[in-house]
């Protein structure tokens, strides 16, 4: 049995898929009871639903766990205290491998998550327990946040980087099948993966893409600061939550956020996607 946590994301949904298409039992940890429908949508699971940080919940998901794919909330406040109480509820279960989800060069400790991540991993390391950190690039499935308005008005909506800087992009599918590949086969204990894609992308490789399988000109789009911030905590978004945005992309825009496919072109046994064709499944599976 594999327990995913944070089940109902983007991430963890892409791993579900990942690892149901092995055959694989999952249990699938959820936040909110109501997510239990939509989440046994994927497919055959079971699903328990509760806090994260309500240590009896959290004891109850690793009953008869073997492994264990942990996701934290995106930006989440409470990340080390959630994954100190996780680390010491697969210690109780005896969880033979723990993965952590945590983030491309956590070394980077002026981004809070990037902070709270590796503090995760060095209690992790320190757990005993066999374990695997998964540190993936920016995922190239959040351009779909900006893709209505690049589909009916050409405009590419972003904050990630200036002109200068590059980013590293990786299809989240990949690291899914990455993940499955790792819970599921030998000699992927006490270790930290690095999975990136193929290119380090500069804003006119990206536009360049875009326009390329568009089929017309693409503009860029960028939010200033202080509108993002107000737009952010219009909808609720915390103090915490919006400052470690504002760092991250202050961050990506002075120094970039490069990264070197090697280790996931390893696990995988192929080159990863490239964002060309990338842009070109999400246009053929939009339209079909």
């Amino acid at each position: 049995m594999i327990l995913i946590t944070g089940a109902n994301g983007q991430t963890g949904r892409a791993i579900i898929k990942a690892l149901l298409s092995k055959g694989e039992k999952i249990r699938a940890f959820v936040y909110k009871t109501e997510q239990i429908q939509e989440i046994k949508a994927l497919g055959e699971m079971e699903v328990i639903a509760g806090d994260m940080m309500d240590q009896k919940v959290v004891d109850e998901a690793f009953i008869g766990v073997n492994a264990v794919y942990h996701i934290c909330s995106a930006l989440n406040p409470l990340e080390v205290e959630i994954g100190k109480m996780m680390i010491k509820a697969a210690q109780s279960a005896k969880v033979e491998h723990f993965v952590f989800h945590s983030v491309l060069h956590s070394v980077l400790q002026d981004m809070p998550h990037h902070q709270k991540k590796l503090m995760v991993e060095a209690v992790l390391v320190d757990s005993g327990i066999p374990y695997t950190i998964i540190q993936p690039a920016v995922i190239m499935q959040n351009i779909f946040e900006s893709w209505k308005s690049l589909t009916e008005k050409g405009v590419f909506q972003q904050k990630f980087f200036t002109k200068e800087t590059r980013m590293n992009m990786v299809d989240l599918d990949e690291v899914a099948e990455a993940a499955a590949i790792i819970l599921t086969t030998p000699g992927h204990t006490g270790v930290t993966y690095e999975l990136c894609g193929p290119e380090n992308l500069s804003l006119s490789d990206m536009v360049a893409a875009m326009e390329q399988h568009f089929g017309h000109e693409i503009k860029v789009q960028t939010t200033e600061d202080e509108v993002l911030e107000a737009q952010l905590k219009k909808f609720g978004v915390g103090e915490y939550k919006v400052n470690s945005l504002l760092k991250m992309f202050k961050h990506y825009n002075e120094h970039g956020f490069v990264g070197n496919p090697n280790v996931l072109t390893w696990i995988l046994g192929r080159k990863p996607s490239d964002f060309s064709s990338f842009i070109l499944r999400a246009i053929q599976s939009k339209i079909s």
